[in-house]
């Protein structure tokens, strides 16, 4: 797609756990078919909704390149002034159809997505796997990958979902957890000891080279910073252009 990379150069230092808590949330007010529980009649859409930074919406929940259930492509990104979390929605010809702001709503303790194209800001939730419904707008599934539609379903990430342990010490001072989104955690321990601390948290990239594959490991948390990951094999990896070796450890 010609547009999205204009648009993540934003910010596509994209999104995972919070503790994959402190990087990633569902909503669990859905319904079998996917349909929210919208037990207090939320408005599905407001008109007129007035901009407020200080109520931005987190960009770990959205972050990224979103996959429509009618072949469009939603991507997420904050402003170049950092001062919101835009989205812009493209139908499966690569024309916008919806862009704006995302943001979050006190009153009815939702997250709306503002569509400046017709004033109109609509509610959005999650369902138990992760989809994002935004009400009129469309479900989205996320896409994994630097490419959209590149990694739906097989992410390829699950070889390396697991526990990773600096020189494979259990009480290691640094600690790495990989999901089988490509979702990353990296832990350190304060002063060498105690309880593990999360420091960073982003996303695994990959590019391709002919034959073989790299990895990058994108941080959600800071600007400009990305972590090589080079697998050696199946437990044994490397992190950083430092060299530290990982072992994955049950």
């Amino acid at each position: 797609m010609k547009h999205w990379k204009q648009y993540l150069s934003l910010a596509l230092a994209l999104v995972l756990c919070l503790s994959f808590a402190a990087c990633g949330e569902t909503n669990e007010d859905y319904g079998d078919d996917g349909s929210d529980n919208n037990f207090y009649d939320v408005p599905d859409s407001i008109e007129g909704l007035v901009k407020d930074s200080e109520q931005m919406a987190d960009l770990y929940l959205y972050g990224g390149v979103w996959k429509g259930e009618d072949d469009g492509t939603l991507i997420v990104a904050t402003s170049d002034e950092g001062d919101e979390v835009r989205f812009a929605l493209y139908d499966d010809d690569d024309e916008i159809t919806a862009s704006g702001f995302i943001q979050f709503v006190p009153e009815y303790d939702d997250d709306y997505f503002y569509n400046e194209h017709d004033g109109i800001a609509y509610r959005s939730w999650f369902d138990e796997v992760g989809a994002l419904y935004v009400a009129e707008l469309g479900t989205f599934t996320k896409v994994t990958g630097d490419v959209p539609g590149e990694n739906i379903g097989d992410t390829g990430f699950e070889a390396l979902a697991g526990t990773w342990y600096q020189d494979a010490e259990i009480d290691a001072r640094s600690i790495i957890v990989i999901d089988e989104n490509g979702n990353w955690e990296l832990m350190e321990r304060p002063d060498g000891d105690g309880d593990p601390v999360m420091v960073d948290c982003g996303t695994i990239e990959t590019a391709s080279d002919d034959d073989e594959v790299s990895y990058f490991a994108s941080s959600t948390m800071f600007d400009d910073v990305v972590y090589e990951l080079d697998p050696i094999d199946e437990d044994t990896m490397c992190w950083s252009d430092e060299f530290k070796f990982y072992q994955k450890m049950a």
